[in-house]
């Protein structure tokens, strides 16, 4: 069994992580989530977070997930009863849940499941649909891999209940509008289906992820050590601790040891380690020249707040130009495409050592730019055309395509 659990200490890594897979842009304003979250654990006890292979094959399973508005979820809070509502509604279709797994394991997403789990009893499946936040409720990886979207249960902060049975797009066009008419946020039960259908379906490890980029972040916090010491040497340096020291409080340091001329700064070590644990890239870093609304509207079945920033590279001179609609969607370096959906842009802010986004920033800010790999499926040709820059309305080829 690979089975581990999350209790109401996990939840500071949860927040964190959680905002760095919403793509910095969708993450802001979700730290309601985790204060009711922390109270649900210390009521009901921790959560079984297990592999799909861990169950019985047979088991009946559906994602959880929250669409609509973060600000309105924060104003209009979940009062817990809302996976018994979900779960009532989805029995008699689909049997008795046995578990239950994360839409996205990302921005409140992470945190929804996790609670539904709790208050039901059940174990909570490490994989996700999207590796990431989208904006759409069918732009999954179960979708390539032809599950079924419904039967879709439904409920509001003012419990009205629906069950949807209609196609994927369609299910997001008519679920969207009930949340904007019923206090602007849902909570949904989707993609029911057996455990033994996640293979190839499902992206294992998501929240587990999560967890450990949470930690990493929050080790990185300023005010807390980075290491505590131990037989090995941070991962950052190479030769003894600065004054011979079993541990080391933060702050910049000469790589290589004491006397080396070369200072490593924090957001620098961070960045190793973020990029050691996700596979990530860093695409450029330095100060934010500009931000302002897009020139370029989303497309009319997006949700979009469309804003574009700039960010001038310190160490290349390069102009890297980010294009945000709710989610960071692409980055032009020095005019060419150099990263796009349905990989992840992630900023940087080098001043809080925290993942930031357009409602956090402002000219001159420090913000390094990160692209996190997106998983296989989503480089399929079908996963492009799921979730790559056309989908957008941007009639770009994704650079993964381009250099097929």
């Amino acid at each position: 069994m690979s089975e581990r659990l999350i209790t109401a200490a996990d939840v500071p890594a949860l927040l964190a992580g959680a905002e760095f897979f919403s793509t910095s842009a969708a993450g802001e304003g979700i730290d309601f989530a985790g204060v009711w979250l922390g109270d649900i654990l210390d009521h009901t006890g921790p959560v079984r977070l297990v592999a799909a292979g861990d169950l019985d094959p047979g088991t009946v399973c559906a994602a959880i997930g929250a669409m609509g508005s973060t600000t309105a979820m924060a104003e209009l809070p979940p009062s817990g009863d809302e996976p018994a509502v979900l779960a009532r509604s989805l029995e008699g279709r689909c049997g008795p849940l046995g578990a239950v797994l994360p839409l996205n394991a990302a921005s409140v997403n992470a945190l929804f499941p996790v609670a539904a789990a709790a208050l039901l009893g059940l174990p909570l499946i490490d994989c996700d649909g999207m590796g990431r936040v989208f904006p759409l409720i069918h732009q999954t990886t179960f979708e390539l891999a032809g599950l079924s979207l419904a039967p879709m249960a439904a409920v509001s902060a003012g419990y009205d209940s629906l069950l949807l049975e209609t196609g994927s797009a369609r299910a997001e066009r008519l679920a969207r509008v009930v949340a904007q008419s019923a206090g602007g946020w849902l909570l949904c039960a989707l993609y029911p289906t057996r455990v033994g259908e996640l293979a190839g379906a499902a992206i294992p490890g998501s929240m587990s992820r999560v967890l450990e980029v949470g930690r990493v972040l929050l080790a990185h916090a300023p005010g807390r050590p980075a290491w505590t010491g131990g037989p090995a040497h941070p991962p950052w340096e190479s030769g003894p601790a600065p004054d011979g020291g079993p541990s080391w409080e933060g702050g910049p340091f000469r790589e290589g040891g004491p006397g080396a001329r070369r200072v490593v700064a924090p957001h620098e070590r961070l960045l190793a380690e973020l990029t050691a644990v996700t596979g990530a890239s860093v695409l450029g870093g330095g100060r934010l020249v500009e931000i302002g609304p897009s020139v370029r509207q989303a497309a009319a079945l997006f949700p979009g707040n469309p804003v574009g920033l700039a960010v001038h590279d310190h160490d290349s001179g390069r102009l890297i130009r980010i294009e945000a609609h709710n989610e960071l969607i692409l980055a032009l370096s020095d005019g060419s495409l150099a990263a796009a959906v349905p990989d992840l842009l992630c900023l940087l802010d080098r001043g809080t050592l925290r993942m930031t986004g357009p409602g956090r920033l402002t000219a001159g800010d420090l913000v390094d730019v990160l692209v996190v790999p997106a998983a296989p499926l989503w480089h399929t040709i079908p996963g492009l055309a799921l979730g790559g820059p056309g989908a957008f309305g941007f009639p770009l080829r994704h650079p993964k395509e381009a250099s097929r």
